[in-house]
């Protein structure tokens, strides 16, 4: 980044600010440490607006409705980056902020790993300014508080270094290293030169020697050529050199961590030098080491990630309101709980007589009849929800692996049977042939038979017996005036059947039901917004 010299005090950058002729201030490597008490905005920040005010002559309309992402380094400390942050709101657009390997590691999960694969997992990014780490536990990433003084830029001034010794007598050289911006340049160079070196890709400098500011031009010339021939990746591995200072770090992190990582992935530009991989594999000796394909843009394209996700999460949330809230989705909530009631009613009926004599087995009938009727709503209704769910997910960039709603009703099935035995006077035992524990489950006290059995016989005579088959009600008759134990049961029964055939649902009994389905749908969907988030925050 240079200053434009037309006086309007513009800033370059790229290629732009190598090659302008008479712009002075010429900076590399700028991204530092924010003073916390200073006023003046960073030189980093001061690139931002740079950057900014040339996309916004390209694409005023991104601008306008956008948002602003910016990495930082994961071992600043929080009042560095909360520093950092306000002088990045010059920038007159919302700004967030995200640790760069951080990033890194959202678009390392952006690459298709599933989150089983991401359990333990450590990302390297290796910078010019830092070196941040980022580890993965119970699938919530943590920002790691070292490697913030380790950076490729050391490896460029030791490379300067060894270009000033090597070449002191070079007079135009020297001239050029004390012009302003010259020591700049010459640390652009060292880095081109091991980028070049290190990726495979040769830089071509030479271009330069006509293009570039005419006082950089002897740094091209001698500093370049002489750079062309050393052997930059023994000066890197040599003792007192970076390499010793990297596995410095990654000691540190793998004793702070205790139990090593399952899977490590070295991300960032200096990735790129075999001798990252190695000694990262001889720190962390039993995990497995991996590569991004281009790890020069890994934290780039994770901050995008960030804000796409945030974007998909915000209309995620919607869509799911929109569905809970739409009226065809309540209509068939209750539509199925009352078919799950009408299943509830025709299997217990039908098996009550079925039971016999026996209450346990009246007991079970009962329960297990209100079982599989809650079950059968819960499984129409998370059908039908998970579908819809899970396409709104894939949409919007949301976890829909397996998606299947789980939705425990409200017990109203049990209530609708509470119901029906209060209108039998409560009775706690059907005949002196039931258990005493039979409608116990219900809530039934105990000592409600005496006084109530009669009563309800006379009753049920009044209103079933003429519907009944001549039969039973003879039987039903007789048991009233002979004490016949087995008739009394069998009739109590055929009444109980009746009863519980006529149970309904009331308008707020549904309105229970369908309230606890919408938030059960809230809370779950909720909980894939929230592990998504957890990455982006």
């Amino acid at each position: 980044m240079v200053r434009s010299p037309t006086g309007t005090g513009r800033r370059l950058i790229g290629d732009e600010a190598v090659t302008s002729h008479g712009a002075t201030h010429f900076g590399v490597n700028f991204k530092t440490v924010p003073d916390v008490q200073s006023p003046h905005a960073p030189d980093a920040v001061l690139f931002a607006q740079a950057l900014l005010t040339e996309f916004q002559e390209q694409h005023p309309d991104v601008v306008r409705d956008g948002v602003v992402f910016v990495g930082h380094p994961a071992g600043w400390p929080a009042e560095v980056v909360d520093a950092y942050g306000r002088h990045l709101n010059r920038l007159e657009v919302p700004v967030h902020l995200m640790p760069e390997s951080q990033s890194a590691l959202l678009h390392v999960r952006d690459r298709g790993r599933d989150q089983r694969q991401l359990e333990r997992v450590l990302i390297v990014d290796i910078g010019s300014s830092t070196t941040d780490f980022t580890i993965v536990e119970d699938l919530s990433p943590r920002n790691l508080p070292v490697g913030a003084a380790l950076g490729c830029r050391q490896i460029d001034e030791q490379l300067a270094e060894l270009v000033r010794a090597a070449l002191p007598h070079d007079t135009a050289l020297a001239e050029a290293l004390a012009c302003d911006g010259g020591p700049d340049f010459l640390l652009l160079a060292c880095r081109w030169a091991k980028e070049a070196q290190f990726s495979g890709i040769p830089r071509r400098i030479m271009d330069l020697r006509e293009s570039c500011e005419e006082r950089f031009r002897p740094i091209v010339a001698s500093a370049w050529t002489w750079l062309l021939n050393l052997e930059i990746a023994q000066t890197v591995a040599a003792p007192g050199g970076w390499g010793d200072h990297f596995r410095a770090v990654l000691i540190e992190v793998a004793d702070q961590l205790g139990e090593l990582p399952h899977l490590l992935v070295l991300t960032g530009g200096g990735s790129r030098m075999p001798l990252a991989d190695r000694l990262c594999r001889e720190v962390f000796s039993t995990s497995i080491v991996e590569h991004d394909d281009e790890p020069a843009f890994a934290v780039a394209r994770g901050l995008v990630s960030n804000g796409q996700h945030r974007a998909g999460v915000r209309r995620f949330r919607r869509e799911v309101t929109e569905l809970i809230e739409d009226p065809a989705t309540r209509e068939l909530v209750r539509a199925e709980a009352v078919q799950a009631l009408s299943t509830l009613k025709d299997k217990v009926a039908g098996q009550m007589l079925e039971a016999h004599s026996s209450a346990a087995a009246l007991t079970s009938h009962i329960k297990f009849g209100m079982y599989e009727a809650t079950r059968a709503l819960a499984d129409a209704l998370a059908y039908y929800l998970s579908m819809r769910v899970e396409r709104i997910c894939r949409r919007h960039g949301i976890p829909a692996d397996r998606v299947r709603l789980d939705l425990i009703l409200p017990d109203l099935f049990s209530d609708r049977l509470d119901l029906i035995v209060d209108r039998v006077d409560r009775a706690e035992r059907l005949t002196e042939h039931s258990a005493p524990g039979l409608l116990t489950p219900f809530g039934v006290p105990q000592d409600a038979m005496s006084q109530a059995f009669s009563s309800a016989m006379e009753r049920a005579r009044s209103r079933f017996a003429p519907s009944l088959d001549p039969q039973l009600a003879s039987l039903a008759i007789g048991a009233l005036t002979s004490s016949s134990g087995l008739a009394a049961d069998r009739l109590a029964r055929r009444w109980i059947q009746r009863l519980v055939r006529l149970g309904e649902y009331t308008p707020d009994e549904l309105d229970r039901i369908t309230a606890t389905v919408m938030a059960a749908v809230i809370e779950q969907t909720e909980d894939r917004a929230r592990d998504l988030e957890r990455w982006l925050v």
